[in-house]
């Protein structure tokens, strides 16, 4: 699609797309974040462009499940994750005025009760047991985003 901001990074990978990515179906590929306020933080991506959850197949929606629960069963197994918060926001993808070319994808970011030590840094979950509504960046070096990766692809 002309104007959506996700296609390209779907059809056209960067090789640091490639580093990060954890794991891919045949309908959606999941991709680790470089902010990782939240370790293991990441997005799982329609293959291909739908703009609404209800344009959905049930193939999709069946594999998205499966996607999802792969990914919430490594990030507790590769960092102790207590609970992982799922959300398909979509916001920024409009204009005030209501214009957009949206792209279906899902946010996943553990939470942790405590600090979680990983590859020479500490992550701090500083809202745990809230709705999550202040932004405390975290933002990891490629070789870090790609270790955190890795170890959630072996947890898989």
């Amino acid at each position: 699609m002309p104007n959506c901001e996700i296609c390209p990074i779907i059809e056209h990978p960067t090789e640091a797309d490639l580093l990060l990515r954890i794991h891919e179906n045949e309908y959606w590929q999941t991709t680790l974040r470089t902010d990782q306020e939240y370790l293991g933080s990441a997005y799982i991506t329609a293959k291909r462009h739908v703009e609404s959850l209800p344009d959905l197949s049930s193939q999709e929606e069946l594999a998205f499940i499966e996607a999802r629960n792969q990914l919430i069963i490594a990030q507790r197994r590769a960092f102790g994750a207590a609970v992982v918060n799922v959300s398909c926001l979509m916001n920024l993808a409009f204009t005030p005025e209501g214009e957009g070319d949206p792209h279906v994808h899902y946010h996943l970011k553990p939470r942790y009760p405590y600090p979680v030590e990983a590859f020479g840094q500490v992550f701090i979950d500083r809202q745990f047991g809230k709705y999550i509504t202040d932004k405390h960046p975290h933002e990891v070096s490629l070789e870090t985003g790609f270790n955190i990766a890795d170890t959630l692809r072996k947890h898989l």
